[in-house]
Parts: C-alpha cells; sequence; structure tokens
C-alpha cells in the first residue's frame, strides 16, 4: 500500500538562501511534522522572498504599506491546500539579531507562526495570543527534541 505522501510546495521567490542552511527538504520534513501534529491531511506552500515583495502583499492583502516578517493565508474548506504562508527572508534575518537566534531557527519560528495562522489561531486579544504562544511553543519545544533544527 502507498504512504499518502502531502504534496507541500517549497518556493524561493526572488530569493537564494546559502547553500545548505535552508534547504528545502528541511523546511518540507518541519511542515510535514506540523500537519500530522495537527492531524491535518492537507498540504501546504511556503514561499520565501524579500521584503519588496513581502511588502507589496502586505500593502494588498492587509492594507499595509511595509513589509512584515510572515504572512499566512488560509485556503478554506473548499480547497485541496490548506493555505500559503509567505516569509520575508530580509525581515527574517534583522530579527534573528535581533532576538539573538540563529537566521535558520528565526526563519523556523516564522514558519510555526505562520503555520498557526493558517489553522485560525491570532494573536489580538490576550487570551488568543496565549492560546497561539503555547502551540507555537510546544511545536517548537517537540522540534527541537527531535533534533529537527539542527
Amino acid at each position: 500500500m502507498k504512504k499518502n505522501k502531502l504534496l507541500t510546495e517549497i518556493i524561493y521567490n526572488g530569493v537564494k538562501p546559502k547553500p545548505g542552511w535552508l534547504k528545502k527538504t528541511k523546511v518540507k520534513k518541519i511542515v510535514t511534522f506540523l500537519l500530522k501534529k495537527e492531524h491535518i491531511k492537507k498540504p501546504l506552500t511556503v514561499v520565501f522572498t524579500d521584503d519588496k515583495t513581502i511588502k507589496r502583499v502586505n500593502r494588498i492583502y492587509r492594507y499595509k504599506n511595509e513589509p512584515t516578517d510572515v504572512l499566512s493565508f488560509e485556503y478554506g474548506k473548499s480547497s485541496d491546500v490548506l493555505g500559503e504562508i509567505i516569509i520575508s527572508l530580509q525581515t527574517a534575518k534583522k530579527q534573528a539579531v535581533k532576538y539573538g537566534n540563529s537566521i535558520l531557527k528565526e526563519t523556523l519560528i516564522l514558519v510555526i507562526h505562520g503555520f498557526y495562522h493558517v489553522l485560525g489561531y491570532k494573536h489580538y486579544k490576550k487570551a488568543d495570543y496565549k492560546k497561539m504562544r503555547k502551540k507555537e511553543d510546544a511545536a517548537l519545544g517537540l522540534l527541537i527534541k527531535k533534533r529537527m533544527l539542527i
């Protein structure tokens, strides 16, 4: 019997990460782990881009004319794809310095954050922020425990 593989797609749009530090296979493994953890059988698209592109998307969809770290789009129940996460590697790099993380760890934190947004988690209210943060911290902890962030 064939194992049902999720067709998660990883796209580099206008950016080229340094060789070896953000391999598509690593990101796919992490996304697949998150999907399984949450019992989701739909694939997800992750797009890595630059500040210029994410600023344009942010302006179109959120009416904010500025770059951001991550944008998430949930495609709805009728779609074969769960949604899309767009991450600015330029902003991830700035945040890595600010928070004392490696660029890889910061980027993967953004993947996790975007993932939970796609699932409908928000952080506008304190109680919602706590719920979302608890999910993110649990996922990050499991990924570290399984040595998937190395």
